[in-house]
């Protein structure tokens, strides 16, 4: 069994790789002997627990999924470690191929370093500044109904819209009732292999320990429902798998 390196140098490795270190690592190439989502996450939460607390593993066999996962670390240091003494690692005979995620980082690790309420406070001015700027937009796109077209012409002005309002907002896959005990890194990482992934917003009423629901947020309407039908049903916890729907 591999053993994790005393000293890390996290900056070194960031200087050496094109991708800032994460505390989520993207494996590849994994072998698909291991018939079964379960086992393979046990397998590689005790190969890769041997460079430091693991979060979260998220594998599954979904179209797209298979032979990859992603492992959650508590933090960088120890996904470096991992990632350093792992790489090209013979698993089931077959050389794992480890990036680092470039999801973005979990509400939960900002809880850690920030504090709850700091985190809070980020999301509601992040939800002021959206709304605003929507009603600013909406503002704008109103003219003065004595210079609308006929009633042919309203219409196509308003389909014109609501697309120019879709290509900048983008379209919002929504998962709920995700257990509390799954990270929001877990889902950002799942679904930043999607094409058209923007980001991944928790919510900001999210308790620990509770349930919740993730807004997953992609460049546009064909996008999403590729995603969408790609993950839904999803088995990523023994006792969850994802619920799906886009917002409209």
């Amino acid at each position: 069994m591999p053993s994790a390196p005393l000293v890390l140098d996290v900056a070194a490795e960031a200087s050496s790789s094109k991708v800032a270190p994460s505390p989520t690592l993207y494996v590849k190439n994994i072998e698909g002997k291991v018939k079964k989502p379960a086992e393979l996450r046990r397998q590689l939460h005790s190969l890769f627990s041997t460079y430091g607390r693991v979060l979260d593993v998220v594998a599954t066999r979904a179209n797209g999924m298979r032979g990859q996962a992603f492992i959650v670390f508590e933090n960088p240091s120890f996904s470096t470690a991992a990632k350093r003494g792992l790489h090209n690692f013979s698993f089931y005979s077959k050389p794992l191929h480890i990036e680092y995620s470039t999801g973005s980082k979990s509400k939960a690790l900002l809880r850690k370093e920030l504090g709850y309420e700091a985190v809070q406070e980020m999301d509601l001015e992040k939800s002021r500044t959206t709304e605003s700027k929507r009603g600013e937009k909406r503002a704008n796109q109103t003219a003065p109904e004595e210079e609308e077209e006929e009633e042919e012409g309203s219409g196509r002005k308003r389909v014109k819209r609501e697309e120019d309002e879709e290509e900048e907002d983008g379209v919002i896959v929504r998962a709920s009732n995700v257990p509390g005990s799954i990270e929001g890194e877990v889902i950002s990482a799942l679904f930043s292999r999607q094409s058209g992934y923007v980001e991944t917003d928790e919510g900001t009423n999210r308790e620990d320990g509770e349930t919740w629901t993730a807004e997953i947020r992609f460049d546009g309407e064909e996008s999403a429902k590729a995603a969408l039908e790609s993950l839904q049903g999803v088995q990523i916890d023994p006792m969850y798998k994802l619920e799906l729907s886009i917002v409209s």
